[in-house]
């Protein structure tokens, strides 16, 4: 998902706030009404990341002296929510395929966020600024955000995509959605001191968002429902090529994944993987350490029918982030593109990889990034 702030600036500056990766997981239950109606409820979290830029002419502050831009930047503190979903949906078909829409309200519960956030910068001063002085000049740049209150928040979303069969009883639904923030997270002020003028504006940090929706669905009884596409036989129920394999590097680090087609006896199309990975860092001193966990999901596609085949996908690495030093966990959510080359057989045996993984991480792009893998493939 991406999200960036509202941003109202009267300045001669520039002031705003990159799209970032977010992410949003859950389990809902849905109970059918009639036909193609139902209604879902259920629970769910997620994490809603912001940062913010200012670039201005160097010469518009303190001593006026200098030439060129300057341009700062922070990434602040992610806000992390519990929800509560209620949704009705509709389900019909069209063109020999099967489409999912639903609506609904999300009551969601922010953990994070109960103390206000201020940045403040000070540009080409002559003397430095301090802040604990009660006699000193406004910052040249301020950004207050007041705590979240109240905890509490009413979002609005629309899901819309569409329904594969990958066994008698689950599905697979592959679309988008859509979110809005009845109000924002927390409604901040923005002050700016340049060309000897004071300006204030408004940043607000919110949940509106526009993100990939994947859903893996599991009937708790058989239904009569018939699916307009060829149902699997009960003598092939493992016509889906699937695959298990381990990566370095790549989307999670040093993960194990699983993959699957989403068309039977095909080695190409389109699929989905998903997995779970590990990674450490350590400090130059090697005295403390950020563990990560991480969980790479991806839309792939492979072009080429046959053993080699080219592989293409988008997804997103929920990481978290763990330390020795007290620090509480952090979820950063990561953005993946993939391009690569992928060896998987007609028949189940070894399967490689080999991919080139740009990602974006808070709105800073990583491309030199790769990917190997090794792993087994059966059907």
């Amino acid at each position: 998902m991406v999200s960036n702030p509202k941003v109202e600036n009267p300045s001669l500056g520039r002031i705003y706030g990159e799209r970032t990766f977010s992410f949003d997981a859950g389990v809902d239950y849905t109970y059918p009404l009639r036909k193609n109606w139902a209604i879902s409820a259920g629970i769910d979290l997620g994490v809603v990341d912001w940062n913010h830029f200012f670039e201005a002419p160097l010469n518009a502050f303190g001593r006026k002296q200098g030439s060129g831009n300057i341009s700062t930047n922070s990434n602040s503190e992610n806000y992390f929510y519990y929800g509560l979903s209620f949704q009705p949906v509709h389900r019909f078909n069209w063109n020999n395929n099967k489409f999912r829409l639903s609506a609904g309200p999300n009551i969601r519960f922010y953990n994070h966020g109960r103390e206000s956030d201020i940045t403040t910068y000070t540009i080409n001063r002559a003397t430095p600024w301090n802040p604990n002085d009660p006699n000193a000049a406004p910052p040249d740049f301020e950004l207050n955000l007041p705590p979240i209150s109240p905890q509490l928040h009413t979002d609005v979303s629309v899901s819309f995509g569409i329904e594969r069969r990958v066994s008698d009883r689950m599905d697979l639904v592959l679309g988008v959605r859509k979110n809005w923030g009845i109000n924002p997270i927390s409604d901040g002020t923005i002050l700016v001191q340049m060309y000897d003028e004071l300006y204030r504006g408004v940043f607000a940090t919110r949940s509106n968002y526009i993100g990939l929706d994947l859903q893996l669905r599991y009937a708790t009884k058989k239904t009569d429902v018939k699916y307009s596409r060829a149902e699997p036989i009960p003598s092939d129920k493992q016509g889906f090529r699937r695959a298990v394999f381990a990566e370095a590097l790549g989307n999670g680090l040093l993960s194990l994944n699983y993959d699957m087609r989403l068309e039977r006896f095909k080695n190409n199309g389109l699929g989905i993987r998903a997995g779970l990975g590990l990674g450490q860092l350590f400090d130059n001193e090697f005295a403390d350490f950020n563990r990560y966990v991480a969980i790479p999901v991806t839309i792939n596609y492979i072009i080429g029918a046959k053993r080699h085949g080219l592989e293409t996908g988008v997804g997103i690495t929920p990481q978290i982030t763990l330390t020795n030093s007290g620090n509480s966990p952090q979820i950063k959510p990561l953005g993946f593109v993939n391009v690569g080359y992928r060896y998987q057989p007609l028949k189940d045996g070894l399967l490689f990889r080999a991919t080139w993984a740009p990602h974006i991480d808070s709105g800073s792009a990583q491309y030199v990034w790769f990917g190997a893998s090794i792993g087994y493939s059966f059907r």
